[in-house]
């Protein structure tokens, strides 16, 4: 069980996919501090941080209610840093990836067409879809929030619930997941290339660990931060309604 008083280093040579946490929250994975040293100076939440990286280790048993006690810009913010860091680092990480995949394969292979067409969509329609959610919802939670705890733009939102609510962007809400899936499967319809096969299975591991970080980042997304508005959004209309 990670605590605040476990160091990255301890942490990532047990579980290496948490190096990925710790990278989006601008921590060196090999620090051998304790997580609360860590965090100490800065505006990360190391009981925030220490939940993610334990929901990482073990995303199954994870419990619906476990971030229910953290405030929306926490949520926010590490949703905000995900989406940075899956378009500035994963990503590129794949694209290469798959270059030095196909470079083993003869020009006329399937392959090259199948894997360069996704990659290049993917990688925009994700980018669009970060786009969307961080110019509405994440615009909208945080400046619900501050309708509640702050009293700020109160009139604002009783005039705005009135047309809409965020059931309006679930309806609306895509999948970011689907998509790696089907490549992956497809991936696995043939047969690794003769002359380089680690190419091969570190590009399914590196398409398998992004699935489950975004797994991760739906449910967040999803379950918790969703809830909470909900939740916020219901809280105003009992103060207009009083």
């Amino acid at each position: 069980m990670i605590t605040s008083y476990t160091s990255p280093s301890e942490i990532t040579l047990q579980h290496r996919i948490t190096e990925h946490v710790f990278n989006r929250f601008g921590i060196d994975s090999s620090n051998t501090n304790q997580i609360i040293e860590n965090t100490t100076l800065t505006e990360i939440n190391p009981d925030f941080l220490v939940d993610v990286l334990n929901v990482f280790c073990n995303y199954e048993d994870v419990d619906i209610n476990l971030f229910s006690k953290y405030p929306v810009p926490v949520i926010v913010d590490y949703l905000t840093r995900s989406h940075k860091y899956y378009m500035e680092k994963i990503l590129p990480e794949i694209g290469q990836s798959i270059a030095i995949l196909l470079s083993n394969y003869p020009k006329s292979h399937p392959l090259l067409e199948i894997l360069y067409k996704f990659y290049f969509k993917y990688k925009v329609d994700l980018q669009e879809h970060f786009n969307e959610e961080e110019e509405t919802l994440f615009l909208y939670a945080n400046s619900l929030y501050k309708a509640i705890f702050f009293k700020k733009e109160i009139s604002f939102f009783i005039e705005f619930l009135q047309k809409n609510s965020i059931d309006d962007f679930v309806e609306e809400h895509s999948d970011t997941v689907e998509n790696l899936s089907d490549i992956m499967n497809v991936l696995l319809q043939y047969e690794p290339p003769k002359t380089n096969k680690s190419s091969f299975r570190i590009l399914l591991e590196k398409l398998k660990n992004f699935e489950y970080d975004l797994n991760i980042h739906a449910f967040i997304e999803d379950k918790v931060l969703i809830t909470k508005l909900y939740d916020l959004e219901q809280n105003i209309k009992l103060e207009v309604n009083n």
